[in-house]
């Protein structure tokens, strides 16, 4: 009996609990039919094609970890358009996230669903899928779910990314009437009118913005700012920058990036000085983005020093920064241009401490930064050391050697420059049409165009083929021999071609240079008359060579004819150049008088400037022609001062131009030992000239103090004639 009892007793039991069990089951069953219906979760549904086709998935499967791990990711970024990188591709700049300063607040229930119905909305609005995001965010209407900020705020930036205008401005009245407008969303459609250049709605957002009580935050002037530096309003750019600090926002690493765009040559040094203390100051990091952007901007506008200042300032900030080898490469170019060769190689091996490997370009720029500092010599070295590496000798290029011909060629070492071309062949480096005319004009800087004809062979031997600059060296390196006869022969050939090449203005010119030496004048006009026949305009400085043709030919009113002729059928106007020539040919003609009125017609025109150079020339004239009291004119003249009966300039530049100090000073002398008259007029130029800080008498070392005090006046010279 007692057995039987207990066996009862263990059945009762057994059946209780498989009961719960079952009600367990019954429970959890409707619970998850309950789930799938409230949140959309049919499979056949329109929503869950669309989740699907997003990769979204609200039945986390073990092979589907990855795709919630990254829808999971990109709920969280749904409100990025409040958050520093939203405002990164606004202004067209890329950097950290960081937290903004008003997220959307989370939904009170079912969390995990808003977010990935948000990231089904964020993946539709990077496609530009306006019809997917529409229907994710109709079918969370229809199913009854409360709509909360964080998918309102996903889906206003999904229309503004899909360019639907009238979309995202009724869904904000949508919003605005559920009261779910925050600060992210008047963000959002700040950005929107902005991006359209509609300039009075974007105020009209800031403006209910401040009536709401919601403070503008750091994406807001932002946004505003970057919309001022693309309108290039820089008086408005400042205004919302100190708007911004007033209340109580301090500049971070986006706004800094967008200030340096702002910056241009033009921009003034407290501008510059302004934007370069904003990062100096920053409490941020400085990550490599803003620190690339500041060292892109300080090249640009030509600020080494800020750069180089800044750099050893914020070197704890930036010392996390891993910086790549192209910014190095910058960075080592812009120094070397500048001329700080100190620089250029505490770079260079900052970038070995940080075992920063170079690449071929970060070494082209190591090398020509050298060899634009006549460093050469250094340049090849540091070749040699890249090749002793095993790692680094890939870098080694064509290229690298080339400059370093160019050094070489520059510093007119033909020897060095052709040890280094046995180099490149030895080493089977290929030369290319560059490496040959670097090595021609070595030549032709050298005098040494006997070793032309043993290049032009070794370039047929390697197919390389000749080009213009290849000929128009070749005839400049026998023109400046003097070997007018073989130039014309190499012309002659290259137009006996298949009319690849024509002959351009650098080559016109460099046989007009060579007949004016040798005095050919014949053949210079003849030149000339081909070069118009051809088509090629002549320039001013093709003018400039005539003249002095003409002028040393004893043709000056040829000359004077050929500057009114040519300037008016090729339709230019002489330059500064030009006239200074016809003043010295005028000079070498003895006609003094002319010269003089050839300054006055200067002055006349308001598009040229008389520079120290013409004043210099008309100066040793007078001193040529023995007429120092006119010299003495010509000086007052040149410093702006008084007595003198030569025609004031149009345009009066702001400081005088004055003269060269050596030709002052020959002044000077000649008037000392002259008539009483000279003497005279010598006492009352020193004692005006004195006045405004100028004097020409010895100051050591053949030195004068005259030079010193015509920096300060502001001479200058009115510049080399290039070609």
């Amino acid at each position: 009996m007692q057995l039987v009892k207990g066996d009862s007793l263990f059945v009762s039991a057994g059946m209780e609990i498989m009961s719960a069990a079952w009600m367990e089951v019954a429970m959890f069953a409707v619970a998850a039919v309950i789930y799938a219906f409230c949140t959309g979760g049919v499979r056949h549904s329109a929503i869950g094609a669309v989740l699907k086709r997003r990769g979204v998935c609200f039945f986390p499967l073990p092979c589907r970890a990855d795709k919630m791990a990254h829808a999971s990711k990109d709920s969280q970024d749904s409100t990025a358009i409040a958050d520093k990188g939203e405002t990164n591709r606004a202004a067209g700049l890329a950097g950290p996230r960081e937290r903004s300063d008003a997220r959307a607040s989370k939904p009170s229930a079912g969390g995990t669903s808003a977010q990935k119905l948000a990231a089904a909305i964020k993946a539709c609005a990077r496609d530009r899928d306006m019809e997917g995001a529409q229907t994710v965010f109709n079918r969370i209407s229809a199913g009854g779910a409360q709509l909360n900020t964080l998918l309102c705020n996903t889906f206003l930036d999904a229309c503004v990314q899909c360019g639907d205008l009238d979309k995202a401005a009724s869904h904000f009245e949508e919003m605005r009437r559920h009261g779910l407008v925050d600060v992210v969303a008047y963000n959002t459609l700040l950005k929107m009118h902005l991006t359209h250049g509609q300039a009075r709605e974007a105020h009209a957002v800031v403006q209910e913005m401040q009536a709401k009580g919601l403070q503008a935050n750091r994406v807001t002037y932002c946004e505003l700012i970057n919309a001022k530096v693309t309108a290039k309003d820089n008086a408005g750019i400042w205004r919302l920058v100190d708007e911004m600090m007033k209340v109580g926002l301090k500049p971070n690493s986006v706004l800094c990036s967008i200030l340096l765009k702002s910056l241009s040559v033009h921009s003034s040094t407290s501008d510059i000085k302004r934007v370069i203390g904003f990062i100096d100051e920053m409490e941020d990091m400085v990550d490599e983005v803003l620190l690339s952007s500041t060292i892109e901007a300080c090249i640009r506008l030509h600020q080494l020093d800020l750069l180089s200042e800044l750099m050893v300032r914020c070197r704890q900030k930036i010392c996390c920064v891993r910086l790549s080898a192209p910014t190095y490469g910058s960075m080592i170019k812009a120094y070397g241009q500048a001329g700080d060769i100190i620089r250029v190689r505490a770079l260079w091996q900052e970038m070995a401490d940080r075992d920063v490997k170079p690449t071929s370009i970060t070494l082209g720029c190591m090398v020509e930064a050298l060899v634009v500092n006549t460093k050469p010599e250094e340049a090849w070295d540091l070749v040699h050391k890249q090749l002793h590496s095993e790692e680094l000798r890939g870098c080694v290029n064509t290229v690298i050697y080339s400059t370093v011909l160019k050094g070489f060629a520059g510093a007119h070492r033909i020897d060095r420059a052709f040890a280094v071309y046995t180099e490149m062949r030895d080493k089977r480096i290929p030369c290319n049409t560059i490496t040959y005319n670097t090595l021609l004009d070595a030549c032709a800087k050298t005098c040494s165009m006997r070793r032309a004809a043993e290049l032009l062979e070794d370039m047929k031997a390697t197919s390389v083929e000749p080009d213009i600059i290849t000929y128009s060296t070749i005839i400049k390196g026998y023109c400046v021999e003097g070997d007018l006869d073989r130039a014309f022969g190499v012309l002659d050939e290259m137009k006996s071609g298949d009319d690849e090449f024509a002959p351009d203005e650098i080559m016109y010119n460099s046989l007009l240079d060579g007949c004016a030496k040798q005095h050919r004048v014949e053949d210079a006009l003849r030149v000339l008359e081909e070069m118009k026949a051809s088509g090629v305009g002549p320039s001013n400085y093709t003018l400039s060579i005539l003249v002095k043709l003409l002028g040393h030919a004893r043709r000056l009113n040829q000359a004077f004819s050929m500057v009114e002729d040519l300037s008016k059928q090729h339709g230019f106007r002489p330059n500064v150049q030009v006239y200074t020539c016809l003043m010295q040919a005028c000079i070498l003609n003895r006609k003094l008088e002319r010269a003089v009125q050839l300054h006055n017609t200067v002055v006349s025109d308001s598009s040229c400037t008389a520079d120290q150079k013409l004043y210099t020339a008309l100066v040793r004239g007078c001193l040529q022609l023995h007429k120092p009291l006119r010299a003495v004119e010509v000086v007052r003249a040149a410093f702006q001062l008084s007595g003198h009966n030569l025609k004031e300039p149009t345009r009066k530049p702001v400081r005088p131009v004055g003269v060269e100090v050596h030709v002052l000073t020959e002044l000077f002398t000649r008037l000392k030992s002259g008539t009483p008259a000279e003497q005279e007029a010598l006492s009352e130029l020193e004692a005006d000239l004195e006045s405004i800080g100028v004097s020409a008498k010895p100051c050591g070392k053949g030195r004068s103090r005259g030079l010193e005090a015509r920096r300060r006046v502001g001479g200058g010279g009115g510049g080399g004639r290039g070609r």
